[in-house]
């Protein structure tokens, strides 16, 4: 039973209950902006798919890799079924080493390891056309 006694007791419950319940909607409301914006940001990562070969070293001592949206493929054997790609950072485990890319003009720079620095460029790959 309400009486005039206990009418701000129920008054403030039903004030935090409110405010709690606000807090949570807005809290939801952040969480699906957040999660949707990441999904945008991903599907606005540039393509890096393709044939990457060493630059500037003699053609037989080029180091190359590939990605695919299976793996890291080197040597046309996969060393890896995942890699790390943010826009800006190329990683993938071979091995038990790290390698690391920073993106940079279209081309992947080696970071690690870091024999010396290389640069790599997508290769375009010529299509057999039948004769």
């Amino acid at each position: 039973m309400i009486t005039k006694q206990n009418l701000p007791l129920l008054t403030h419950r039903l004030i935090r209950f409110a405010v709690a319940a606000a807090a949570t909607v807005v809290l939801a409301l952040l969480l699906a902006i957040l999660l949707d914006g990441s999904k945008a940001y991903s599907n606005n990562l540039p393509d890096i798919n393709g044939m990457w070969l060493e630059q500037d070293v003699a053609p037989y001592a080029a180091d190359s890799f590939e990605i695919r949206p299976e793996g890291v493929f080197v040597g046309g054997r996969q060393v890896n079924t995942q890699y790390q790609w943010d826009g800006s950072t190329l990683e993938y485990l071979k091995g038990g080493t790290l390698y690391s890319y920073s993106f940079l003009s279209g081309r992947f720079i080696r970071q690690r390891p870091a024999h010396y620095i290389s640069s790599f460029s997508r290769q375009n790959i010529a299509q057999h056309q039948p004769h």
